[in-house]
C-alpha cells in the first residue's frame, strides 16, 4: 500500500470537488484522467480505470478504505462499482 500515492489521490478528489460543487458522484474510472495528469498513475494503461481499481480493491481487502474518505463502492455478487463522491 503506498500512502505517498493515497495522499496524492486525496488531493486531487479535493481538488476536484472543490471545483465542480455541482458533482455528487462521479465514478473512478472517471477520474483516470485527473490522476494521470497529476502523475499518479501513467497514461498506459491495458483496461480504463484499472490502476484506481487496483488501489482500491488493495484499500478493500485490507479494511483500509477509509484512508481515501472520499470512495464509496457498491457491492455486487461478482464485482464492485467504484465511486468518488464529495465529503459531507
Amino acid at each position: 500500500m503506498n500512502l505517498v500515492k493515497i495522499k496524492k489521490i486525496n488531493q486531487v478528489l479535493a481538488d476536484y470537488f472543490e471545483k465542480n460543487k455541482h458533482v455528487k458522484r462521479i465514478r473512478a474510472l472517471d477520474m483516470m484522467d485527473c490522476f494521470v495528469d497529476a502523475g499518479i498513475f501513467n497514461k498506459e494503461y491495458e483496461r480504463p480505470g484499472l490502476p484506481i481499481r487496483n488501489v482500491l480493491r488493495e484499500l478493500d481487502e485490507n479494511n483500509c478504505l477509509d484512508l481515501i474518505p472520499y470512495v464509496v463502492v457498491e457491492r455486487k455478487d461478482k464485482n464492485r462499482n467504484w465511486f468518488f463522491e464529495p465529503l459531507k
